[in-house]
């Protein structure tokens, strides 16, 4: 088939270029469908985890919550008179910690999108 290329080329060199060719095309030809299937291999992982992570985070919280609460009522009868003040003012700091905490986290978000907005025009894709 390649008879003629002989008469320029030595017959070893045709054929280590050729192979060298071949798997060089094929590298390139299956790389494409390679990182769409493992695109999508990764993407259904992640789906699953994030669904598995939906399913548990109500149990989760709660049994933090229900922590929290138990160690504010173990501090609370501790010592005896104003119990259920002190367990009180335990639970109200509590909460007062944890909105802060979500008001502190949602103004730093907004902070680090308003960031990026002021410089977006310096951006290059």
């Amino acid at each position: 088939m390649f008879e003629w290329v002989f008469d320029y080329v030595d017959r070893e060199e045709f054929t280590k270029y050729m192979r060298l060719l071949i798997i060089v095309s094929c590298y390139i030809l299956f790389r494409k469908y390679y990182t769409k299937y493992a695109s999508s291999k990764l993407i259904k992982r992640q789906l699953e985890q994030d669904k598995k992570e939906k399913e548990e985070k109500p149990a989760r919280d709660s049994a933090e919550r229900q922590a929290l609460h138990d160690k504010l009522a173990a501090e609370a009868e501790t010592i005896g008179w104003g119990k259920k003040t002190r367990k009180n003012v335990k639970v109200q700091q509590s909460i007062l910690e944890e909105h802060a905490a979500e008001l502190r986290e949602r103004h730093q978000t907004a902070y680090d999108a308003a960031e990026d907005n002021d410089i977006e025009d310096l951006l290059e894709d």
